[in-house]
């Protein structure tokens, strides 16, 4: 049936510059993806594949761009969070932003690989972003001045007295080697207790996710995840970590995902740390990428992961054990942008014809017109302080 479809559209359809091989192909891939309404199977580009190989490798990356961790869901394309000290970060960008244009061009329609390429760009160059801000605020402009970016997962100091903190942004091959070096090094500076911060991380490889809970625990699960035949496979710590003895204070949030997920949860169930912060993104699918002949990639959720005491990640994240900031279903307030959009759009445009639905114009402009707040504070001070005094206690002090 296919392929009767495509004839008869290269036999009679008007526009036949849309019907190349190679676009038919590219659309028809598209469209089984659609079909199976899973946000993290998607075709990468050759580009973006080998890119992607290489960060997930721990290969270190610069790149000219804008410095922000994206995805795309649902056709729109999400701020996960902008990399500390890069000029998303100085321009204001938050993570949960909604991109709606690039340089006053709609993003509709295009793949996450061809958003991106439109915003990276040379070092010392503008690029404006529309964003959508909450679900519910008028959009608003963005201007960013493009810089080389350094990316380094691993980002450790001494916060005060006896605390060391690293910071994790991405589990990528060297991100279990490098926690290690940073404990040994906040050891060696008279850190006396941790706090690892995953909040805006995205994940990366479960092997470092194993690595850095075998950091702190020293025997039993990381993790288990059954795939699509009901076979469950199980993973272990390495028994080979070096903090087994050290106090421990994880710090997540709505934007914490996959990977930081595992940790957070790992830690928890074998009660080896305190959560602190807001309940988790909820992202619990295993993924493989496999690379197509082309050199594209096909990256599909093959599993779903589960906490040591059998918790489900998808659709639920991990609770913390104190919290501190506000809890934001984060994939509610995306589903109800979602719906705003159009909505808004339509009344900008057709809002004339209402006449006297005095009461329907009353609901869409308090809607429509909200302006743009902080869904959460790049920098949560309050959180770390809940972190910091956590920490204290289980020191003792």
């Amino acid at each position: 049936e296919f392929d009767d479809v495509v004839e008869l559209l290269e036999q009679s359809f008007i526009d036949q510059e849309l019907l190349s091989p190679e676009a038919i192909d590219r659309a028809a891939v598209q469209g089984v993806l659609d079909y199976m309404g899973d946000p993290y199977t998607t075709y990468l580009t050759p580009e973006r594949t080998e890119e992607f190989n290489r960060s997930l490798e721990g290969e270190h990356l610069d790149f000219e761009g804008i410095g922000a961790s994206v995805t795309q869901r649902n056709g729109q394309l999400i701020i996960l969070g902008p990399l500390p000290g890069s000029p998303a970060a100085e321009a204001g960008i938050l993570p949960g932003d909604v991109v709606l244009q690039v340089d006053g061009e709609a993003i509709d329609g295009l793949t996450l690989e061809e958003t991106v390429a439109k915003i990276r760009g040379p070092k010392g160059t503008p690029v404006v972003l529309t964003l959508s801000r909450g679900g519910a605020s008028l959009p608003f402009d963005v201007a960013v001045v493009r810089d080389t970016i350094s990316v380094s997962s691993v980002l450790p100091h001494l916060e005060s007295e006896g605390v060391g903190y690293i910071r994790l942004t991405t589990f990528d091959g060297t991100a279990g080697e490098n926690v290690r070096t940073a404990i040994a090094e906040l050891r060696d500076e008279g850190a006396e207790g941790l706090i690892l911060d995953l909040r805006r991380n995205g994940g990366g490889l479960v092997t470092a996710a194993v690595d850095i809970v075998s950091e702190f625990v020293e025997e039993g699960e990381v993790l288990r995840w059954v795939n699509a035949a009901g076979e469950e496979t199980i993973e272990t710590v390495t028994g080979e970590g070096t903090a087994y003895d050290l106090p421990l204070v994880v710090i997540v949030d709505g934007f914490s995902a996959s990977a930081s997920e595992v940790v957070s949860g790992a830690l928890q169930d074998h009660e080896r740390a305190v959560v602190v912060g807001t309940t988790t993104y909820g992202k619990g699918s295993v993924n493989l990428l496999h690379t197509l002949d082309s050199g594209a990639g096909l990256y599909v959720t093959i599993a779903r992961w589960l906490t040591p005491n059998g918790r489900q990640i998808e659709g639920s994240g991990i609770t913390p054990d104190v919290q501190a900031g506000e809890d934001l279903n984060v994939q509610a307030l995306e589903r109800i942008g979602e719906l705003r959009r159009p909505l808004c759009d339509a009344y900008a445009t057709d809002g004339d014809g209402l006449g006297s639905q005095d009461r329907l114009i009353e609901a869409l402009e308090a809607l429509c017109n909200i302006e743009p707040g902080e869904i959460i504070s790049p920098d949560s001070d309050e959180q770390l302080d809940v972190a910091i005094a956590e920490l204290m206690r289980l020191m003792g002090r």
